[in-house]
């Protein structure tokens, strides 16, 4: 016996589950590729270059 007012089947819910997926990983992949291009695009403060310059 099966009851209409209980939770969906399981199958259902991993199939909804698998369809957020894509969409969440995508967010997940554009914050970390904006984070990323942003710290490459930092210019190096002085004082971090001229501590450099006395190592080599």
């Amino acid at each position: 016996m099966t009851s209409e007012s209980g939770s969906p089947p399981a199958k259902t819910a991993g199939k909804d589950a698998e369809k957020k997926l894509p969409g969440k990983g995508q967010d997940v992949n554009g914050a970390l590729r904006r984070a990323y291009e942003s710290a490459v695009d930092e210019t190096i403060p002085q004082s971090m270059l001229d501590l450099l310059n006395k190592l080599s």
